[in-house]
C-alpha cells in the first residue's frame, strides 16, 4: 500500500511517519510538506519513501501529489485555535486548497482520505458533559468552523462520488516531538516552564477544562480507525477524561517537585471553560486500546527530554 501524509514534519504528522515507517516496512509513504528536515527523512528511510515539499493551496499540482496513492492523511491547517486571522483566510488556506486535494482524489480513485479534524472546537460550548459524535456542531472560533466545512465537503464528496472518509475529532494531543515555545500544546508547555522555571500565562482562573491524550495513544487511535471497514466515518478520539488548566499544573508540580510561576491574564471570549470529549464509540470498536494517564504521559514526556 502507498500512503500518503499532508503535513507530515508537524507534531502529529511526524509521529504519524516513524510509526508508520516503523510498523509497514514493505508498504510505500509518500510524504508533503513546506519543508522536509532531515531528521523527519531519516525516520522514514527504513521503508521505500518518497519527500515532497510545496505550499499547501488550491493551485499546487494535487494530481501529482495522490496519484498512486490508497490512503491520503490529511493533517495540514495553516492556523490554530488561538489564531487571530479572518474568516475569509481560513478558507481560502484551507477549505479551497482542500477540495481541490479532494477533486484529484477522485480523479485518481483514492480509497479513503483521512481527516484530522478538532475535537475542542468543531462543537462549540458545551453544559458540562463530554460531547458525543452526534452532537450538534456549533464553534465559536473560525477554526472549528473551517474543521467542520471540510467535514462536511468529505461527506459530499462521498455521496457524490463514492471517495471514502475517516473524520478524527482529536482532542489536544502532547508528548515528545511537540514544540513546547508553540501556540498550542498546554500540558507539553507548562512541563517545560515549570522544569525551566519560567513563567506559565494563564488565561481566566485556570479552571477551564479540557481533554489531553499522549501522541502514542493519538498516532495509535488514527491507525486503528483508518484501518476500520465499518461504515462509521466519524470518531472523537481523546482521553475522554477532563483536566482543569490548574489540574495539569499540580501534576507537573508533583512529578517534578518544582513549583509554577504563574501571571493570570482576562479570560478570552474565544476560550471554552469545558471541553471534554466522549470517546464511548471509539473505545467500543477498539477496546484493547488503553491509553495511558496524563501523569504517566507527563512523566514520559520528562523522561524523553532527559535522555
Amino acid at each position: 500500500m502507498r500512503r500518503l501524509i499532508l503535513g507530515a514534519c508537524g507534531f502529529i504528522g511526524g509521529n504519524l511517519s516513524r510509526t508508520i515507517a516503523n510498523r509497514y516496512p514493505k508498504d510505500q509513504l509518500r510524504i508533503f510538506d513546506r519543508k522536509i528536515p532531515d531528521s523527519i527523512r531519516q525516520k522514514i528511510k527504513s521503508i521505500e519513501s518518497e519527500t515532497i515539499e510545496g505550499d499547501f493551496n488550491r493551485d499546487y499540482d494535487f494530481d501529482s501529489l495522490v496519484s498512486g496513492c490508497e490512503e491520503v492523511y490529511h493533517l495540514i491547517s495553516t492556523t490554530v485555535p488561538s489564531s487571530d486571522i479572518l474568516l475569509e483566510d481560513e478558507i481560502t488556506q484551507n477549505v479551497f486548497p482542500t477540495l481541490a486535494l479532494l477533486d484529484a482524489c477522485v480523479r485518481h480513485r483514492v480509497k479513503k482520505v483521512i481527516f484530522i479534524s478538532s475535537g475542542g472546537t468543531v462543537y462549540g460550548k458545551s453544559e458540562g458533559l463530554p460531547f458525543k459524535e452526534t452532537d450538534e456542531n456549533e464553534p465559536i472560533c473560525s477554526y472549528g468552523i473551517q474543521k467542520l466545512t471540510i467535514e462536511k465537503y468529505l461527506y459530499l464528496y462521498k455521496h457524490l462520488y463514492q471517495l471514502d472518509y475517516r473524520i478524527i475529532r482529536l482532542s489536544n494531543p502532547y508528548g515528545p516531538g511537540q514544540n513546547p515555545f508553540g501556540n498550542v500544546g498546554a500540558v507539553t508547555a507548562f512541563t517545560k516552564r515549570i522544569i525551566d522555571d519560567e513563567i506559565i500565562t494563564l488565561y481566566g482562573d485556570g479552571e477551564n477544562v479540557r481533554d489531553y491524550i499522549y501522541i502514542d495513544d493519538a498516532i495509535e487511535g488514527i491507525l486503528n480507525i483508518a484501518s476500520s471497514v465499518d461504515e462509521s466515518n466519524i470518531y472523537n478520539l481523546g482521553s475522554g477524561i477532563g483536566y482543569s488548566l490548574n489540574e495539569v499544573i499540580s501534576i507537573i508540580e508533583e512529578i517534578t517537585h518544582r513549583r509554577a510561576r504563574i501571571h493570570m491574564e482576562p479570560f478570552r471570549s474565544r476560550d471554552l471553560k469545558y471541553s471534554v470529549l466522549n470517546i464511548t464509540k471509539y473505545t467500543d470498536k477498539f477496546p484493547e486500546h488503553k491509553m495511558i494517564s496524563l501523569k504517566k504521559g507527563i512523566s514520559k514526556l520528562i523522561e524523553y527530554w532527559e535522555k
